[in-house]
C-alpha cells in the first residue's frame, strides 16, 4: 500500500434535445472534487471542471450510393478543460492549466450502424502559470461500424 484511500466525487450534468429542425444539441459538463494529501503544492488539483456542446446539422437524409437511408451531417464540438479550479494562495491569482478546443467535422452515416467522420481538431492549452496557450491543430478521420 502506497497511501491511504483518498475520496473523489464527480457530479455530471448532460443535455440533449433536437428541437430545433434538423439540428441536434448534445452536452455535457462535469465537476470533479479530489481529495489531494496537505502536503502536494498548488499544482494538484482538488477541484476539475470541464465539459463539451455538440451541434450537429443534418444535410441530406436520403437514398445515396444504394444506401437507401443514408445520412450527411455537418457537425461542431466545442470543448472546455479546466484541470485545476481556483487560486494561488500565495498571490491570489488564477491556476490556470486549461484546455479548450474547436473541432468541425463532417459525417457521413450510410446506414444506422456505420459512421465515417472526418474532424479538424484545433486546441489551446495554457499551462498553470497561465503563459501563452500552446495551440495544436490536426485532421482526424475515422471510421465506426456497430454490429
Amino acid at each position: 500500500m502506497l497511501d491511504e484511500k483518498r475520496r473523489l466525487d464527480v457530479v455530471a450534468v448532460d443535455f440533449n434535445t433536437s428541437a430545433i429542425k434538423r439540428v441536434n444539441i448534445t452536452g455535457e459538463w462535469v465537476w470533479a472534487f479530489i481529495e489531494v494529501p496537505e502536503s502536494y503544492s498548488q499544482q494538484f488539483g482538488t477541484q476539475q471542471q470541464g465539459g463539451f456542446v455538440d451541434f450537429v446539422y443534418t444535410i441530406l437524409k436520403r437514398k445515396i450510393l444504394g444506401w437507401d437511408h443514408a445520412i450527411l451531417n455537418l457537425a461542431l464540438r466545442l470543448e472546455h478543460v479546466d484541470y485545476n479550479v481556483g487560486s494561488f494562495v500565495e498571490t491570489g491569482g488564477n491556476i490556470h492549466d486549461d484546455v479548450q478546443a474547436i473541432v468541425p467535422a463532417i459525417i457521413f452515416r450510410p446506414s444506422s450502424q456505420t459512421v465515417i467522420r472526418a474532424n479538424y481538431w484545433y486546441k489551446w492549452e495554457t499551462d498553470l502559470l497561465g503563459n501563452p496557450a500552446a495551440k495544436t491543430a490536426g485532421l482526424l478521420i475515422g471510421i465506426s461500424s456497430y454490429f
